[in-house]
């Protein structure tokens, strides 16, 4: 009997070193949610001691982050703070200067409990401090929430909306399940502003601490606006059908761990309710065999209009098909059928010229605008791309005089000089003339106020092919620095703040610098603040600025390029990689 005790008691010490020196590993854990898509955890592992987090961080080489002294972790309720790191130092600034824009390190806490199946990280509750929500083993499923029976309701609003002009505001309503404090979700919505319809517009909000949020839409005509979870587009589109005045309520799971798309929208209430839970089908469909049948003729073998023809004819003959023999709601047949208002796929290279041919373009003309003449046509961000074949039909009514608007306005804004087109509308006519006016004044804008040290040069009449060198031919003989950059890009402020020293020290120097904000740039941000900066600086169109991007292989910013007296590149940099390395090309220049 001593013996048997012993032997138990030796079992149960054994027991005990073993569970002393368990660890937990977890490889290649999940995220529920996380607000920095370029911040991955490679690992997890957890000991009665500490929990090691390995984290990758993914930026361009030049860029630096910082984790916080006071960052944690969470988990029913309870935090573990941070103890230590390696290879980064904690709450000090770290630059990725590796080519690949990785840094690998690993972060310390307090031990989590071995039994945790999931937690998140936070340096803070701020809006800009990394946060991962909902950690968890790759084989662990988040529980989903339970979704309230008035969000599975089926009202597609009996056939869509007739296309008319109401100023009256759409409002789309945002809540959510599983909200977590700190998550500052923010939350895109695009939709076709009449201001401007070549350009889609995208305004933004974030959920409150109660996980809610409201958004007023001028949408003016019925039409779809398409819905995204800025940091995580993948799981989360959705599109909602909107009229002037109507409501929709759009709901969220925040922790929905489905890997498909879509899959963090759950629900919707309200106008419409059942269109964007049919459109979500039908997105899933069309990547099963559950989709349209495919053209039997493959695109890398149209080399000809008549076979390009054959092409269009064969995928919307299955379309159709596909789309009569389908269990969608009636409004998402007629948005389907009439999303055909041209082909539905994008041509390039070869395609894309024959797509511009006459013979095509006449084709398009008498089989894919007989949806101009409907009533409630589809009404979303492709119907300004087909404008240019609607505005060729002869055709009068509203959507005649829309499709008119979309295909004219844009160009007017461009900067190509058009005779007004036929609006008989008075609402979309008056429309025109007011933003064809506003664009004006904001041209005769640019010309006047701007700091003594800023040369604006009007390049409306310059072919975006030749918008780069008529600015470099500008300074013929000299050194040029040109940087490309934007008013939202962080690293691009950054690449402006640290060249300061480095101009007053070349001061003397026979040197231009040239600043070439991005299209996309919000045009008083910039004003307000080029006056701080010395230089060249030029806000272009969206096309001069996009032709000057192509020539420079430029794929991100901010981008870098010099030239010698002899107007040669010398240097290209994508990314701040730090004044030292720009020093030492302009130097290189300077001595030649």
């Amino acid at each position: 009997m001593k013996k048997q005790i012993i032997i138990t008691a030796l079992l149960a010490l054994i027991a005990i070193a073993g569970q002393a020196k368990k660890t937990v590993v977890w490889e290649n854990p999940s995220a529920a949610y996380s607000v920095i898509p370029y911040f991955g955890i490679q690992k997890v592992e957890m000991t009665k001691e500490k929990t090691a987090m390995y984290v990758s961080m993914n930026l361009l080489p030049g860029y630096g982050f910082r984790i916080s002294k006071d960052s944690y972790l969470q988990t029913n309720g309870k935090q573990y703070g941070i103890i230590g790191s390696d290879s980064i130092p904690l709450g000090g600034d770290y630059i990725i200067l590796d080519d690949t824009g990785r840094k690998d390190f690993i972060l310390y806490f307090r031990p989590l409990p071995l039994d945790t199946k999931e937690f998140d990280f936070l340096e803070g509750l701020a809006e800009g401090d990394y946060k991962v929500f909902g950690i968890h083993d790759k084989d662990y499923t988040m529980p989903p929430a339970s979704v309230p029976t008035e969000y599975m309701a089926d009202d597609d609003g009996g056939g869509l909306a007739e296309l008319k002009f109401d100023a009256t505001p759409a409002t789309i309503h945002f809540k959510s399940l599983n909200y977590r404090k700190g998550m500052n979700t923010e939350i895109q919505v695009q939709y076709v502003d009449l201001k401007n319809p070549a350009k889609p517009m995208d305004v933004y909000t974030n959920l409150n601490d109660d996980g809610e949020a409201s958004l007023g839409l001028p949408i003016c005509v019925p039409q779809i606006v398409w819905i995204v979870i800025v940091n995580i587009p993948w799981s989360s589109m959705w599109c909602a059908y909107l009229s002037p005045g109507k409501e929709v309520t759009v709901l969220v799971d925040m922790l929905h761990d489905d890997s498909r798309a879509n899959s963090k929208i759950v629900g919707t209430k309200g106008y419409y309710a059942k269109f964007g839970k049919d459109w979500h089908r039908f997105a899933l469909d069309e990547e099963t065999e559950n989709g349209p049948q495919k053209p039997t003729i493959k695109k890398e073998d149209i080399h000809d209009v008549q076979t390009l023809i054959r092409y269009c004819d064969e995928e919307r003959e299955n379309y159709d098909k596909w789309v009569k023999n389908s269990s969608y709601c009636n409004a998402i047949k007629d948005y389907l059928i009439q999303f055909a208002y041209s082909p539905l796929f994008m041509f390039e290279g070869e395609q894309d010229s024959l797509s511009k041919t006459k013979a095509f373009t006449d084709y398009v003309l008498k089989n894919y605008t007989g949806n101009l003449y409907k009533k409630n046509i589809v009404f979303n961000n492709e119907f300004p791309r087909a404008s240019k074949y609607y505005a060729m039909a002869d055709a009068r009514g509203f959507n005649a005089d829309l499709a008119r608007y979309c295909y004219y306005l844009p160009q007017v804004l461009d900067s190509k000089q058009l005779e007004k087109p036929l609006i008989e509308d008075k609402n979309l006519s008056d429309l025109y003339d007011k933003y064809v006016a506003e664009y004006r004044q904001t041209i005769a804008a640019n010309k006047d106020g701007l700091a003594t040290n800023v040369h604006y040069l009007d390049m409306t009449e310059v072919a975006p092919e030749n918008a780069l060198q008529t600015i470099l031919d500008k300074h013929k003989g000299k050194t040029i620095l040109v940087d490309l950059w934007a008013t939202w890009c962080g690293p691009c402020k950054l690449g402006h703040e640290k060249m300061k020293p480095l101009k007053e020290e070349l001061k003397d120097k026979d040197i231009v610098y040239i600043y070439i904000a991005a299209s996309s740039s919000d045009y008083d941000q910039w004003k307000e603040y080029i006056a701080d900066i010395p230089g060249e600086h030029y806000f272009l169109t969206e096309d001069q600025y996009r032709y000057i991007s192509k020539q420079y292989e430029c794929t991100g910013i901010p981008f870098y390029a010099i030239y010698n007296t002899k107007g040669n590149q010398t240097f290209r940099q994508e990314g701040f990689a730090g004044v030292e390395i720009i020093k030492e090309a302009l130097e290189k220049v300077l001595g030649d």
